[in-house]
């Protein structure tokens, strides 16, 4: 759907214009405690991997002990909550993520960085779980393109055919899950200053 503005606004969720709720879903692991009031959370894994100092009260109790290992909900780089499905919503994310960079990869990247379009998947999945029909994901998509991307805009027909797999992943259901939380094996902690990812 377009606005009188002549911007595409996607399924009426998001005004033209507005910041998305840019949020990933990454692997985390307490190493340690921080500084008063904080836990130390290594975020993600290989060389993308960076810690960061967490208030303790963003951590639900089981999660605060050294080798937890949890799923975080991230914004840029700061951690705003823990995901209540877990490791599901890993799986979720591989299989929209796997569509993302082999279907629509706008910026053309994902043979070298196969996590550029994580941002996205929170909404793209939200669109699923209600069902979204393929002109509203590919619209969505689009919308992404021109006001997030400044680009201007893959062809419509491509857009859709993206849509059509997207909706057509077998997702498993993130309800009915618990705290993710488990303790894993001790092993040495994480050196303290691992360096940030440059911002793609």
């Amino acid at each position: 759907m377009w606005t009188q503005a002549g911007r595409l606004n996607p399924v009426g969720r998001i005004a033209a214009g507005a910041q998305m709720p840019f949020e990933r879903r990454l692997e985390a692991v307490v190493p340690g405690s921080g500084g008063p009031g904080q836990v130390k959370v290594a975020l993600s894994r290989g060389q993308h991997q960076f810690v960061a100092d967490v208030p303790v009260e963003l951590l639900q109790p089981p999660v605060r002990i050294p080798n937890s290992e949890f799923v975080a909900v991230v914004k840029g780089s700061e951690l705003v909550r823990t995901e209540p499905a877990g490791r599901v919503w890993l799986v979720i994310q591989d299989q929209i993520r796997a569509v993302l960079n082999s279907d629509w990869d706008p910026n053309g990247v994902a043979d070298i960085v196969d996590d550029e379009y994580d941002m996205y998947i929170g909404h793209i999945h939200s669109l699923l779980a209600t069902d979204a029909a393929e002109q509203d994901i590919a619209d969505h998509l689009l919308w992404i393109e021109l006001e997030g991307m400044g680009f201007t805009g893959t062809p419509m027909d491509r857009l859709l055919r993206v849509a059509a797999n997207l909706r057509n992943l077998q997702l498993p259901s993130v309800e009915n899950h618990g705290p993710p939380a488990r303790k894993r094996q001790p092993r040495a902690l994480l050196p303290e200053h691992v360096p940030k990812p440059s911002a793609s």
